[in-house]
């Protein structure tokens, strides 16, 4: 769907003492059953992160009003979640909240 090439500059969880801004290519935008938004990330250097891997993220923004466009297209404050290792998202199914992992908090601009 996307292959726009991104930066995540993190800014919680405070703790966080990796990469940072991440580099992260875009993949797609997947849906929740309440019919919310998340772009899916691929990061292109994996890290590690409370002894677990993190290959790909999710972000959605942060504040009322902004959508999705916003962060796959400019700049835009993100909540961002970790896809589990193991865990294969399909952009053509709907998010289940159990395949990814509340993470933090960060900004999202294009590469």
């Amino acid at each position: 769907m996307t292959a726009n090439h991104h930066f995540i500059e993190i800014y919680e969880p405070y703790e966080y003492t990796g990469p940072n801004p991440l580099d992260v290519d875009g993949v797609a935008v997947l849906h929740d059953p309440m019919r919310h938004d998340y772009y899916l990330l691929d990061v292109t250097s994996p890290f590690e992160y409370n002894h677990q891997k993190v290959e790909q993220i999710l972000v959605a923004p942060r504040y009322n009003g902004d959508k999705i466009e916003r962060a796959m297209s400019s700049a835009c404050t993100v909540s961002i979640a970790c896809v589990p290792v193991g865990t294969h998202l399909n952009p053509d199914d709907p998010l289940a909240f159990e395949d990814l992992l509340r993470w933090g908090v960060g900004k999202i601009t294009l590469a």
